[in-house]
């Protein structure tokens, strides 16, 4: 009898002890990633067959293949749950894969690929012409393709395929209503309808290396402004661990008048000054004569250059009247400004 029970006790536990093998563990906890920064879904987590739709077509596109190795294909199509920025990485990968290298397209050839895969159509005429033509000039096919998927012709061919815009969300959230996302190393305000608005280029790339490379300031803010393009980026934090708070356009020095490049800090503040017939509010002087300021407005407070985004000063850096009140009011002396 005693023996009996051994025997059955035994097989009761190799028995669960298949069972459980064959499963590899508990069962996963699925969780959602809506927002970048969330938790990533895990592995095995069923894929939007229109996800594959958008990897395959690619193949066929730009590799000039039938066939793929199902991994790989499985793996691209996976990481597009990450959005519109992993559909950017996944053109990436085949655009300048060794296997397309290996083509040697023309120019003529890299514009119509890239219309078919970016788009989803044939290049028209004129279109390829300002393409080929740029690529004549010198501009390297990584710029050429970044425009590409910098548009909003290609944010409606994600929307097709079920890819989804991913919003960025950062303390200042209440500034960008409806929302902000991030295409390769570009981030970009959106608009109601889900359009690409304000182009912060290179945005991402600043993120990553004032913490990579331990900038400093007397202050919990950090300012960068990016006078190619024309934009303000205000970290909140400390060394090695700042966080971006607030980003917007900004006008910086017309030529003749560049805005100087360097490291500098906040030191004098002003409500308002007068200066070749423009009246500037709520002025942030960060180097001499250089000033953050409003943009400018005729003596009788109605404005008089609005444009943003645009190298139209006098070597000052200006910003919406509202912006450049919230940084005479909360950026104290001492915060450390790197104009690049």
């Amino acid at each position: 009898m005693l023996k009996t029970c051994l025997i059955r006790l035994i097989c009761f536990v190799i028995a669960f002890t298949s069972v459980f093998c064959l499963f590899d563990g508990f069962p996963s906890t699925h969780v959602a990633a809506d927002t970048i920064g969330e938790a990533n879904t895990v592995e095995d987590e069923e894929v939007d067959p229109k996800y594959y739709q958008f990897v395959g077509r690619l193949y066929s596109i730009v590799t000039r293949r039938d066939t793929c190795d199902p991994a790989e294909k499985e793996k691209l199509a996976r990481s597009l749950k990450g959005g519109i920025t992993e559909a950017y990485n996944v053109l990436y990968h085949f655009y300048f894969s060794p296997e397309y290298r290996a083509l040697h397209t023309s120019d003529e050839q890299f514009a119509e690929d890239l219309y078919t895969g970016c788009y989803g159509r044939y290049a028209d005429s004129k279109g390829k012409a300002a393409v080929v033509k740029k690529l004549g000039n010198g501009t390297s096919r990584y710029l050429v393709f970044r425009e590409f998927v910098s548009s909003n012709e290609f944010v409606q061919l994600c929307a097709s395929y079920n890819i989804r815009i991913k919003k960025i969300l950062i303390s200042n959230y209440i500034d960008h209503l409806d929302g902000m996302t991030c295409i390769g190393d570009d981030y970009y305000d959106l608009d109601k309808k889900g359009n690409l608005g304000w182009k912060y280029k290179n945005a991402a790339k600043h993120v990553r290396c004032i913490n990579e490379q331990l900038f400093r300031s007397e202050t919990d803010y950090y300012i960068i402004a990016d006078i190619d393009n024309c934009y303000i980026m205000i970290f909140k934090g400390s060394v090695g661990n700042w966080k971006l708070y607030k980003i917007y356009p900004m006008s910086c020095g017309k030529k003749g008048h560049s805005t100087p490049r360097g490291t500098y800090k906040v030191t004098k503040k002003l409500t308002h000054f007068y200066s070749h017939g423009s009246l500037c509010y709520h002025a942030t002087q960060w180097n001499g004569p250089y000033y953050f300021h409003s943009v400018t407005y005729n003596y009788n407070g109605t404005i008089q250059d609005g444009r943003l985004g645009q190298h139209v000063s006098a070597g000052c850096i200006r910003l919406r009247k509202d912006v450049a009140y919230w940084i005479y009011q909360n950026i104290p002396k001492g915060t450390a400004v790197k104009t690049i």
